[in-house]
């Protein structure tokens, strides 16, 4: 295609050499004869009025423009003519009347430059400009004649515009051969162009499809220009964000089927324990049954987590904001992580001021501080640690903290850290397993609250998550129930 354009272009540009050479020569030959004879008159005027020995010009103008040029009086009495060039007979028209005929050297031809003289001062705008055709001899004279301005006197001007067919045929064969020629030059051109630009481009197309067969070890390379360099490492980052997904993936679906796998091997086991063993003994048989339990509850965190993010990335999930105590919601939450079995080696702390209203929905918000919560709790280590969860306010935001005194995270986890499925390699996972869902769900919610959000952290001195909300007074909840 490159090499198609390329020569369409120069046959375009050749057809209008072609035609502005040789089909339209003789018209823009004329117009500028024309154009020059107007330029000739100019010149006389200002030769004529201030040039001291202007005859002498005069001829020196006729000659260098191959033309005739005469000086009347309005009445009609030849002043001057340029001898050099030209010759000028008196003639009679009439017993009353004589005039001047304009011989033309070589040519053959007598022109009336009396009538021309005649015409100018009897013309409206006081000049004249024809052009006359002399068949027999196959061209065209020009006549361009006018009143010098503050005088008595006009000027004539003629000036042959002569065929100009032998240089059109020249200038014809030489096109032959120009455009021969350029054909040939522009093809090689052409195709050494359209190769160089499409082989980097067949060789990207073979190194995409390497990477459509699951190869991630390739690199599309630069080669030189501009637009496919920025390709190259548009590609270069995909692959790289692929070859990462797909790790992602893989590990993905390891902890998913160990984290399915786990608890649904509890549940059989403990099943056949109570069919077994304790089906008649009630204490061990409660003790089996709530294993069942717990074993049913994290599978159902798990299955929940993954629906609630693919929910929300989809676009299915809608946020429906409400005004309500955030105090409260946070305090009974902590309070029901205390009295679960999740908490049995962690001391929560609050401090959240009474009657902190916010405009956000209830529910996303306290699925957000459970995440960070049990994330805290999950990835701080072993041993008795501290969580600690710290609420400040301006008059428009709620800014919630979520610290903990664990290993904390380091710069290059810190990066992903907030990415579906990942989990930190330094973090110690207790007894409690994750789908690494967590912080990517409370990211996508806080995203579609408009809320700020984000995470410190120093190795070994533990980490602090926090987000805001948008504050209302409590003022604002009682006259809107008012409404």
């Amino acid at each position: 295609m490159l090499w198609l354009y390329f020569i369409t272009l120069a046959i375009i540009i050749f057809v209008l050499l072609w035609f502005m050479q040789v089909v339209f020569l003789q018209t823009y030959y004329s117009s500028m004869k024309k154009a020059e004879t107007a330029q000739v008159g100019a010149e006389v005027e200002n030769i004529f009025k201030n040039a001291i020995d202007y005859k002498d010009e005069i001829d020196k103008t006729a000659y260098r423009n191959s033309a005739s040029i005469y000086i009347l009086s309005t009445e009609g009495e030849l002043f001057y003519t340029s001898t050099s060039y030209t010759g000028t007979s008196l003639y009679s028209k009439d017993q009353t009347q004589t005039g001047y005929l304009a011989q033309m050297p070589g040519r053959n031809v007598s022109i009336d430059i009396s009538d021309i003289a005649k015409s100018i001062v009897e013309s409206p705008l006081k000049r004249v400009s024809y052009t006359l055709d002399i068949d027999r001899l196959k061209t065209q004279i020009y006549v361009y004649g006018k009143v010098i301005p503050d005088t008595d006197y006009c000027y004539i001007i003629i000036m042959s515009i002569d065929p100009i067919d032998a240089t059109s045929n020249v200038i014809t064969s030489q096109l032959v051969y120009i455009t021969f020629i350029s054909l040939i030059i522009s093809t090689v051109i052409s195709l050494f162009m359209s190769r160089r630009i499409s082989r980097p481009i067949m060789k990207m197309n073979e190194t995409a499809k390497k990477l459509g067969t699951g190869n991630y070890d390739i690199n599309f390379e630069k080669c030189g220009y501009e637009e496919l360099d920025e390709l190259a490492g548009t590609l270069n980052s995909t692959t790289s964000s692929l070859a990462r997904t797909d790790e992602i993936r893989r590990e993905l679906i390891a902890n998913v089927s160990h984290d399915l796998k786990t608890p649904l091997t509890m549940i059989k086991a403990y099943s056949e324990m109570i069919r077994d063993l304790s089906g008649d003994n009630k204490q061990k048989r409660e003790e089996h049954l709530k294993v069942i339990i717990d074993e049913t509850d994290r599978l159902t965190r798990l299955v929940n987590d993954m629906m609630d993010l693919s929910k929300i990335e989809s676009g299915e999930i809608t946020i429906n904001k409400e005004r309500f105590d955030f105090s409260k919601v946070a305090a009974d939450l902590i309070d029901r992580i205390r009295l679960s079995e999740m908490d049995t080696e962690h001391e929560i702390v609050y401090n959240i001021p009474n009657d902190l209203y916010v405009n956000a929905d209830r529910t996303k918000i306290e699925q957000v501080l459970y995440n960070l919560i049990v994330n805290a709790i999950k990835h701080s280590g072993e041993g008795k640690r501290h969580i600690n969860i710290k609420v400040t306010a301006t008059q428009k935001r709620v800014k919630v903290e979520v610290i903990d005194d664990g290993v904390g995270i380091s710069e290059e986890n810190m990066k992903h850290i907030w990415d579906r499925y990942y989990k930190a390699s330094e973090s110690f996972t207790r007894n409690v397993q994750g789908s690494g869902l967590g912080l990517s769900i409370v990211k996508n919610i806080l995203i579609k609250h408009n809320s700020d959000y984000g995470v410190t952290s120093k190795v070994g001195k533990g980490s602090t998550f926090w987000f805001d909300m948008e504050r209302v007074s409590k003022k604002e909840i009682t006259d809107k129930k008012k409404d």
